[in-house]
């Protein structure tokens, strides 16, 4: 079967079929496929593949995202039919013609793109101005399709310098000149006129428009070889910077190469500012970027060559791209003037995009109450590393032999390659990363290691994989027994089918290192059959670089911010056909650590849609960000400005916030039931309240707020991110008393009971008749000063927002209504954006745990915690000042400064 021929045919007779109409579900492309005019000719092997292609092409969907802005001029719409685009169709064309992106996907980008291109500054306005903003993306999830669009519309618009900020890598830097020069340039930039490669997206309007064409290439100042410098810039024309043609600069962040840069732009007038209009795309903009100097006055060498980058021309638009954006960008000025004056921060706009619906991200992988899918794609790593290879150590570490857990990963890759063999897929490139070290000399004894290890297991499928004999081999008996275990119930291959097709997948995987030493990928000289290695790396492999068809990870590394912990993770991305096969291994600690971030990274994100609703500016979400706990805790300690005070506030507009760290102590334990028991007498005595009892909680509504406060002073709670804490000193009672004489002045109380007896449920001290709620699951982990905490979501409230709804009949409807209109809002936001007042929910119940010795899991009492439900605020957050103590930091979550690098990046 000739593959591009069968899709293109497919592609016609389906574009007829379903006249624009998107997207096209599952079963009717499997049924079109296998009654189409050549299914005949095809086998099942390649309905299945072509089913599988024109599934992701004609049935993903994309959300075009959430945006704050500034000061939006709309000078673009108007603008828009009179620009003569060139970048632009070509690369719409090129994408929806060779089948590279899903239609519904296209659209979108070319949807959001407008948008942005809108918030930058018009190419036609001589005026000076400087305008920036920041995308947020997902990791892996496509930002750098996203840029390239919006290069090539802005080039389209009249931007003449284009300046892309391409991590802080060699292999970064070349993976994303390579990939501008397929979309946006058209040819391989390598620095002479000899062997250039014209890539196909230059030809793709010859004839549109039923004329011959000549393309059209932008200059390019530096190439797939090189990083600027004064002789890549030789070959550019350019009278005082007025230039016929865009051209491209795709430099690293380093402070000689930048220094450079703005050197010859300034030079290109005698020193006085280019008259632009000038893009500067900040890629993976919270590394390195950011100032993370601890002395305010004083700003870091990158950083301060960006900020002189964005003055080498009068007009400058600056938008940085990033999934972790909870660096100093948001957080690290000490004042909202500074914070405001930094070049860098996104006065203008913030939009953060909607991955296509086809995404595996953290949220799939990692989420709050694991399924079948995370189970079986996350592997905890046993302790078998410790002696082998320690998660502290030294850059002279010995690594004498791999660890089996390590062994057994690169076996699952190999078998994975073998499955996708014989499905058809062996010609698609396939990876494997393994990060276990910061050093590049242990990075190259674990690459030795493995290319050794590989080689053992080529032999024994040489000697023994065609034999009837292959249980006499001990390397093929364990790969036997790792398929059975992982993926003989999701294949319908089976053994003897792998063991058949080992010598074909296995024969062109090469073991690669990836660092500052090794190199990088190249994947423009992929050969026929595909490029397949095993990876092994540091941070090369954790920012920005991507790993084509990455099927197995493991992950070693003590990382303590979580920004630098989701960059590890380029297991996230887009694995058509096969995600069930991928494996993610790392130690417990770690997927704890991804659960968590996630939620608080996810939490934010939502936060911005609650605020875009509001129509707050970007400025209001800087502080949000800059001043809450989640904030601080989800970039290093170094990207603080931590004097002797820090701000924190607490932002619980549309929040649900739980109290699910308690103290593992019988005496508050009692206390606190004690206390309750007295509040509900009170509640019930009070005349004026309007109790509500239901078959699923005791309700109270219209209880006055200063009750409310009183109630949560008596609780002994530790400091939760300090929304709940001792004795009423907490940002939670500071924020309620900030609107006690408005917008939570009233509350609905609410306290879930069951109504069934059974050995799980005992009965309420005070009403016989309806019983405590259980908890059964989630782990704990315990903390210092008598501390526990509960990491499972639903220990106090329920993972369903039911408990909110409470006290107010019909919310459902409001909050569906909320929910159809915007797919990406949570139920719990539409929810609280839905409720007229507050709520306090009190949970009691018995938490048993057989596994843990802690006082309070074995039973004995009964315990009770609370969680609160907040509908919106139009009253500004107020950040309160706490000392930053060690003990502070420790508080919020271990954050150590983070190397920017590996070791040093040469310039």
């Amino acid at each position: 079967m000739d593959f591009e021929a069968s899709l293109s045919y497919l592609r016609v007779e389906l574009d007829k079929a379903i006249k624009g109409r998107f997207p096209v579900d599952k079963g009717v492309i499997s049924k079109f496929v296998s009654q189409s005019g050549i299914a005949p000719l095809l086998s099942e092997m390649d309905k299945k593949k072509l089913t599988r292609h024109l599934e992701t092409i004609y049935g993903t969907t994309q959300q075009t995202g959430h945006t704050l802005t500034e000061d939006f001029k709309a000078w673009y719409p108007a603008r828009k039919p009179e620009i003569p685009f060139y970048y632009w169709k070509r690369l719409h064309q090129h994408w929806i013609e060779n089948s590279v992106l899903p239609i519904q996907v296209v659209q979108t980008i070319d949807n959001v793109t407008d948008e942005i291109v809108g918030f930058l500054g018009d190419p036609n306005d001589t005026n000076n101005w400087k305008r920036r903003g920041l995308v947020m993306g997902h990791v892996q999830s496509g930002k750098t399709t996203n840029y390239s669009a919006l290069i090539s519309k802005a080039a389209d618009a009249g931007y003449r310098i284009i300046v892309v900020l391409a991590g802080i890598t060699n292999s970064l830097r070349y993976q994303t000149q390579v990939r501008l020069d397929e979309t946006f340039v058209g040819k391989s930039s390598l620095g002479s006129d000899y062997n250039v490669d014209v890539y196909p997206i230059s030809y793709i309007l010859e004839g549109f428009d039923g004329s011959k064409k000549t393309p059209r290439h932008p200059y390019s100042g530096t190439t797939q070889s090189s990083d600027f410098s004064v002789k890549t810039a030789r070959s550019v024309s350019a009278s005082e910077g007025n230039f016929a043609e865009p051209i491209l600069f795709v430099t690293k962040k380093n402070e000689k190469v930048l220094g450079r840069l703005n050197d010859w732009l300034r030079g290109l007038r005698q020193g006085s500012p280019l008259e632009g209009p000038m893009l500067i795309i900040d890629d993976e903009a919270d590394n390195a970027s950011v100032n993370t100097s601890k002395d305010p006055a004083k700003t870091t060498r990158i950083n301060e060559r960006v900020r002189a980058l964005m003055k080498a021309s009068r007009r400058t638009s600056y938008v940085g791209y990033t999934a972790t954006p909870f660096a100093n960008i948001f957080i690290d000025p000490d004042t909202e003037d500074e914070m405001l004056d930094n070049d860098l921060f996104p006065e203008h706009f913030i939009k953060s995009l909607s991955p296509p619906d086809n995404y595996i991200g953290a949220s799939k992988l990692f989420p709050q109450e694991s399924n079948d899918f995370s189970k079986a794609c996350v592997k905890e790593i046993p302790d078998d590393y410790q002696d082998l290879l320690p998660l502290k150590h030294k850059s002279s570490q010995q690594v004498d032999e791999l660890p089996p857990s390590l062994e057994e990963a690169i076996i699952q890759y190999l078998l994975v390659r073998a499955h996708r063999v014989l499905e058809n897929d062996g010609n698609q490139n396939s990876s494997m990363l393994i990060n276990v070290s910061r050093f590049n000399f242990v990075q190259q004894q674990v690459s030795d290691l493995a290319y050794r290890f590989l080689h053992q297991i080529r032999n024994s499928v040489d000697t023994w994989a065609n034999s009837n004999s292959w249980k006499d081999s001990k390397l093929l008996t364990r790969m036997a027994s790792i398929w059975d275990a992982e993926f003989a119930s999701i294949s319908s291959n089976k053994w003897s089918d792998i063991l058949i097709s080992l010598k074909q997948a296995i024969s062109p995987i090469e073991v690669k290192l990836v660092n500052m030493q090794g190199g990088g990928l190249d994947y423009t000289d992929a050969p026929d059959h595909g490029l397949h290695v095993i990876a092994v790396g540091g941070l090369a492999l954790a920012r920005g670089l991507t790993l084509e068809g990455l099927t197995t990870s493991y992950v070693l590394r003590n990382v303590g911010a979580a920004d630098t912990l989701l960059q590890i993770g380029r297991w996230f991305g887009y694995r058509p056909g096969y995600e069930k096969f991928c494996r993610i291994h790392a130690t417990e600690q770690m997927i704890s650590h991804f659960t968590e971030i996630n939620e608080s990274v996810e939490e934010l994100r939502h936060d911005l849609i609650v605020m875009e609703k509001q129509g707050k500016r970007p400025r209001e979400f800087g502080l949000k960000v800059r001043h809450s706990p989640t904030g601080i805790a989800i970039t290093a300690a170094n990207k603080m400005r931590t004097a002797e005070s820090i701000e924190v506030a607490l932002d619980l507009s549309c929040k649900h916030a739980q109290a699910f760290e308690l103290f593992d102590d019988t005496k508050i334990n009692r206390s606190h039931l004690e206390s309750l028991t007295k509040f509900v007498e009170e509640l019930n005595s009070d005349k004026t309240s309007d109790t509500a009892p239901r078959d699923k909680a005791l309700i109270w509504k219209n209880i006055p707020a200063k009750i409310i406060i009183e109630f949560l002073s008596k609780l002994q709670l530790p400091q939760t991110i300090f929304a709940f804490g001792n004795n009423g000193d907490s940002l939670l009672t500071s924020y309620i008393s900030d609107r006690v004489q408005s917008e939570l002045s009233h509350w609905d109380i609410a306290l879930p009971f069951v109504n069934k007896s059974s050995d799980k449920n005992r009965p309420f001290p005070y009403k016989e008749e309806v019983f405590c709620r259980s908890r059964h699951s989630g782990d704990i982990e315990e903390l210092d000063q008598g501390k526990i905490k509960v990491t499972s979501s639903n220990v106090v409230a329920d993972p369903n927002p039911d408990d909110i709804k409470f006290g107010q009949p019909g919310i459902e409807v409001k909050a569906q209504k909320l929910m159809e209109d915007d797919t990406d809002l949570k139920e719990t936001h539409a929810t609280l954006m839905s409720r007229e007042r507050p709520i306090l929910v009190i949970h009691i119940f018995d938490f048993k745990d057989k596994k843990n010795k802690s006082k309070l899991s074995q039973g004995e009492d009964l315990v009770v915690s609370v969680s609160v439900g907040l509908p919106s605020t139009n009253i500004p957050i107020k950040p309160k000042s706490y000392a930053a103590t060690k003990r502070f930091l420790e508080l919020l979550r271990s954050a150590p400064d983070e190397n920017e690098t590996d070791e040093e990046v040469d310039s």
